[in-house]
């Protein structure tokens, strides 16, 4: 192919990226700033020797392109169709005084039938990029195999070594210990094939060369890092974070990635960043994620985490923060979990306002540890809201949510389980937990005091007398100390939807009265006996209501007045046929003539 082929061929695949000639042919002259890309910027390994077989030495010709380019605008080299072999590292150097220097390596795209292949033989970095803001674009790296230290790119900048960007875009790893190393922030990695390779990506900081303000030393340097649309085929992990941890990555999207036989998507530090629409499938080896610092500001929804169907399946947990790690103000939301040994989200200390929202777990804890759970916090839950979650059983015939601090200023709501109650450990009192699966048909509360439930019915549909269809509830105690054991139910009592009031009250023998039910529309004790309506005295003093209903006695049934001082009972007299009140003075029962009607 001669020179003014591969002149022309790049102007072919460049002008989409570039918009020069897509501008010149559609909407008349190129802009000026399209201008600039001059064809003899332009030059290719061939043009100094390169052979590209797969057999021949390329090194030299490669790095005498770019060493060319090095002076020129745009510094572009073009690896036209072929397999070029390299035997040691090349090196990019950065130009003195020139930090921001830009380089690009372009290929024909590795979806090609005849692909830009750089086979790196030895066992070491094939291409060290020690310059700011370059890219990589569809080229193919390829290894014999995998070796103890071969890597296909280094990125580390010489001057100013945080604004290190790279772009690598459309190119395929196969066979290294690491595809990428980047050290610096900013990293746009997009499009990409990573196969056979035991880390994807690896992202560092700089121990020295750091320059700037606030915006560029950490812990805010470390920012900007752009990981989307790759798949990865059988990498042990995809992308791990190395070093400064205690300064926290942040601003990362990783995102949209795939991950075939894939193991874990991402290990190590992470703050303010997002973790979305990824695909892991038959994960082993550790955590999916598993973040290792920071934890904070996180929000991680909408992926596909788990393993394989079994017997294949070595599902680990789906995402985990490790010990080192507070979580805070993490959202998990719309992740599909399944085929996981363990436990599909594991704290492995306190966390605070973590929102868990509209997920779906099913086949987990295949293993039937006794320490999992759908949801387990190893520490204090504060501010936890799990919220309209579809949790199959555990094997374990355990809860779904296990917490060993307890679950504190936190509500659990809506969420749809096999197994009741959802949570193992303790509830605090400033807690909500929405036991029942599917709608409020029970609520538990930790502590009878100063705990209260209002309910409201928007039902408009049919109503027949005796039906429950307002939601109604009964809070029932088991506490045996003195007082009222009951609660509140509401009940429809007509067609037209009206409905009733019903307290429900018992208590133990300390206060001498069995039962009783009041159907009201109020029932207020006063201030001195709010604790419930027994006393020490066995009188109920001042209770005031709008209806009173009696039971009604026979004379012949009526109990021993001497147990019964001061009781009162509407009594059938069969000698004037008459209903009447019966009142007992702890001796006998008396009289007690009603007036004239009302």
């Amino acid at each position: 192919m001669s020179e003014g082929t591969d002149r022309r061929a790049l102007l072919r695949i460049g002008g989409a990226a570039l918009g020069a000639a897509a501008a010149a042919a559609s909407w008349g002259p190129a802009p000026a700033a399209a201008a600039a890309v001059d064809p003899q910027d332009v030059v290719t390994p061939q043009q100094f020797g390169a052979v590209a077989d797969g057999q021949h030495d390329d090194t030299d010709a490669i790095e005498q392109a770019i060493k060319a380019q090095q002076t020129r605008l745009n510094r572009i080299v073009v690896f036209p169709p072929g397999t070029y072999r390299i035997t040691r590292t090349i090196v990019i150097p950065d130009l003195p005084g020139e930090p921001f220097n830009r380089i690009q390596l372009r290929g024909y795209s590795t979806m090609t039938n005849r692909a830009s292949i750089i086979q790196v033989t030895h066992d070491g970095v094939g291409i060290d990029v020690r310059c700011s803001l370059a890219a990589i674009y569809g080229l193919a790296f390829v290894a014999p195999a995998k070796t103890a230290g071969n890597v296909a790119l280094r990125f580390a900048g010489e001057a100013n070594t945080d604004d290190t960007d790279a772009a690598i875009l459309e190119c395929t790893f196969v066979s290294f210990k690491l595809a990428v190393e980047h050290v610096g922030r900013g990293l746009y990695f997009s499009h990409n094939l990573v196969a056979l390779c035991t880390t994807g990506v690896s992202l560092a900081w700089p121990t020295g060369g750091v320059e700037g303000g606030p915006d560029h030393v950490p812990p805010y340097g470390l920012r900007k890092w752009l990981i989307a649309n790759n798949h990865f085929h059988s990498p042990f992990q995809a992308i791990v974070t190395q070093g400064a941890e205690d300064s926290d990555f942040r601003g990362a999207i990783i995102q949209g990635n795939l991950l075939d036989i894939g193991r874990r998507l991402l290990i190590g530090s992470l703050t303010n960043s997002t973790i979305s629409g990824n695909v892991v499938e038959k994960a082993d080896n550790g955590p999916i994620i598993e973040i290792t610092s920071g934890g904070h500001n996180l929000t991680i929804g909408d992926n596909v985490l788990g393993g394989f169907e079994p017997p294949q399946n070595n599902g680990p947990c789906a995402i985990q923060f490790s010990s080192g790690v507070t979580a805070h103000n993490v959202t998990i939301s719309g992740n599909t979990f399944n085929w996981l040994n363990h436990s599909p989200i594991r704290f492995e200390n306190d966390a605070s306002k973590i929102t868990i929202a509209n997920n779906s777990f099913d086949n987990w804890n295949l293993d039937a540890k006794t320490d999992a759970a759908a949801i387990r916090v190893a520490g204090r839950a504060h501010a936890f809201s799990i919220i309209g979650n579809v949790i199959s059983a555990d094997p374990a015939d355990r809860p779904p949510i296990l917490t060993t601090g307890g679950l504190h200023d936190s509500h659990v709501i809506g969420n749809t389980s096999e197994q009741v109650p959802l949570v193992a450990g303790t509830v605090g009192a400033d807690s909500f937990v929405q036991a029942g699966p599917g709608r409020f048909n029970r609520i538990e509360v930790a502590q009878p005091l100063g705990a209260a439930a209002r309910v409201v019915s928007t039902w408009t549909g049919s109503i027949k007398v005796g039906e429950d269809r307002y939601g109604s509830f009964v809070v029932e105690g088991n506490n045996a100390n003195p007082g009222v054991k009951g609660g509140l139910r509401v009940v429809p009592v007509n067609a037209s939807g009206s409905a009733a009031t019903e307290l429900l009250c018992s208590t133990t023998s300390t206060n001498e009265l069995v039962s009783m039910i009041s159907n009201a529309t109020g029932l207020v004790p006063p201030a001195d006996n709010a604790r419930d309506l027994g006393s020490a005295d066995r009188r109920m003093r001042a209770v005031y209501t709008h209806q009173v209903v009696l039971a009604e006695h026979a004379p012949d049934t009526l109990p021993n007045a001497a147990d019964h001082g001061g009781g009162l009972i509407m009594i059938h007299d069969p000698k004037t046929g008459k209903r009447g009140l019966a009142l007992s003075d702890g001796g006998s029962w008396r009289n007690v003539v009603l007036g004239a009607e009302i």
